[in-house]
């Protein structure tokens, strides 16, 4: 196995927000980035249902089969566990692959603000980011200047998301499953126990 995805959009679970990703953010991200990459990109974002063994294996095998993070971070980002972990699997690679220091100051992490940057952490504050928050809104149309805004954001940034995706390290078979079973062991650890004797009455 390899990488099987260039770009992980990692996002605060929400349905119109994950419209208004499949609708406009990810057709204008492939459509920009792949003159800079020279192909399309493959963009992988979880919309799908959670589902009892089958759902966090699959996010955690994305995740570590994905070359970088593209973060897209509002105020509640981090309430997310999910999001939590997604993000921290991809600084962890970083810090292990030496990414962000003087001989490699590159990342994986990618933030796209969409709401409220200020509340970043500090993880994130030196990594080049994208603001596209003035212009975001889940329902804008597609001939919108808000569409047109975000298109020109995305034109001015794709060579540097190119960038990011082609000095991404070697994929690692370790990387798929150590997420995929970090993501299960999470997905469990939440759900509420289960009676596994039967009541005896006396």
């Amino acid at each position: 196995m390899a990488y099987q995805h260039d770009i992980f959009i990692s996002y605060r679970r929400d349905t119109e927000v994950c419209e208004w990703i499949n609708t406009h953010f990810k057709p204008l991200l492939k459509t920009n980035v792949k003159f800079e990459l020279g192909k399309e990109p493959d963009v992988f974002v979880d919309d799908q249902l959670e589902a009892a063994g089958v759902w966090p294996l699959t996010l955690g095998n994305s995740i570590g089969s994905s070359r970088v993070l593209i973060i897209l971070w509002t105020k509640t980002y981090l309430f997310s566990e999910w999001c939590s972990l997604e993000m921290s699997h991809m600084l962890e690679r970083e810090k292990k692959k030496g990414f962000r220091t003087p001989a490699k100051p590159y990342s994986l992490v990618i933030p796209v603000i969409i709401h409220d940057g200020e509340t970043m952490p500090a993880e994130l504050s030196a990594v080049q980011r994208i603001d596209i928050h003035n212009f975001f809104t889940v329902r804008m149309h597609k001939e919108s200047d808000s569409s047109e805004k975000l298109s020109k954001a995305l034109l001015a940034k794709a060579a540097d998301i190119a960038d990011a995706i082609n000095r991404a390290p070697a994929w690692e078979e370790n990387w798929n499953i150590e997420a995929a079973n970090e993501f299960y062991q999470k997905y469990y650890s939440n759900q509420t126990p289960v009676q596994q004797q039967l009541t005896t009455f006396t």
